[in-house]
């Protein structure tokens, strides 16, 4: 088995390739891990997918370790979809590591236990197919997208982690066009709105530094999370963002606001280019498509995180 440790050096406030390069060398030359190993240093945005896909094609079984953030756990994604020899892992060293906060509170100190991780079992997860994109963690349209593709800017402002960029960019985005005109179709029933505030599919839970987008959601069910916000006013966006950073925005008493769904597909519709945050990265489409690939990927988790092939 090969073990390959893809890290971003641009990922978080500092480079983490020393530090992992010295855990995983002292690993496998005490021979707490067999097989091989090697680590390979990002050069710029793409590399990790070209790194990766590299691997998968050489239909050889291979764990590439995703070590950095969201956006560099979704380059490696979009270099494995389709390839069975290879196993994926996440060493969340990044700024905001939103998809790890799925599996609770201490997960990101566990999965950054590399030996842990190394030891740990394999599960089969759902993913997220926007066009000709992917997504392990949420795909997004509306203001809260218009939020990420201004947070990248935030976060390279000195002492501004994850959640804090999000917050100034909530601060200004709040202020351009809180409302989207889309026709949205949940497997093919069109919603009754036409036009939204949030559109979110989420295979994960979180996004945004610290928002419970789904609380509910399960990426083994092979189900899309769907969130819905028709048009509301700014004043009730006020309102309605802490019991949204809290994932207390799915409880009846919220539903005339919010429209919970669970589906295989949902096709927006739209006269004009949409916005769409994947995983935190931008992309502009013409009516995307978003819908779940049920069990895509094999993904490496410590143990104390499965029963057997399930997800706890």
């Amino acid at each position: 088995m090969q073990h390959i440790f893809i890290v971003n050096p641009t990922a978080g406030k500092t480079d983490a390739t020393k530090h992992i390069a010295k855990a995983v060398n002292q690993l496998f030359m005490n021979h707490e891990i067999e097989g091989t190993y090697r680590i390979e240093a990002t050069q710029s945005p793409g590399h990790a997918t070209s790194i990766a896909k590299k691997y998968a094609q050489s239909n050889q079984p291979v764990t590439l370790y995703a070590c950095g953030g969201d956006g560099t756990l979704n380059e490696v994604l979009h270099g494995i979809i389709g390839y069975e020899n290879v196993t994926l892992a996440h060493i969340p060293c990044g700024s905001g590591n939103d998809f790890i906060k799925a599996f609770g509170e201490p997960a990101k100190e566990d999965f950054n236990n590399i030996a842990s991780l190394i030891k740990g079992k394999t599960v089969r997860i759902d993913v997220i197919q926007v066009n000709d994109h992917y997504s392990i963690n949420v795909a997004n349209v509306g203001l809260d997208a218009t939020i990420a593709f201004n947070v990248v800017n935030y976060k390279k402002l000195p002492l501004i982690n994850g959640k804090r960029a999000y917050q100034l960019s909530l601060a200004t985005s709040f202020f351009t066009s809180t409302k989207h005109d889309i026709e949205v179709l949940v497997d093919g029933k069109k919603e009754k709105e036409d036009c939204f505030t949030f559109v979110v599919a989420a295979n994960g839970k979180y996004y945004g530094g610290s928002y419970c987008v789904a609380p509910l959601s399960d990426m083994q069910d092979g189900l899309l999370d769907i969130i819905l916000v028709p048009k509301i006013s700014r004043i009730k966006i006020l309102q309605f963002m802490n019991i949204y950073q809290k994932g207390e925005h799915l409880a009846d008493k919220y539903s005339d606001m919010i429209h919970f769904k669970r589906a295989k597909k949902i096709e927006l519709i739209s006269s004009h280019p949409l916005k769409v945050c994947i995983d935190g990265e931008a992309v502009e489409y013409t009516n995307p498509v978003i819908q779940v690939l049920p069990s895509a990927i094999k993904f490496l988790v410590p143990a104390k995180y499965c029963n057997q092939d399930k997800l706890i």
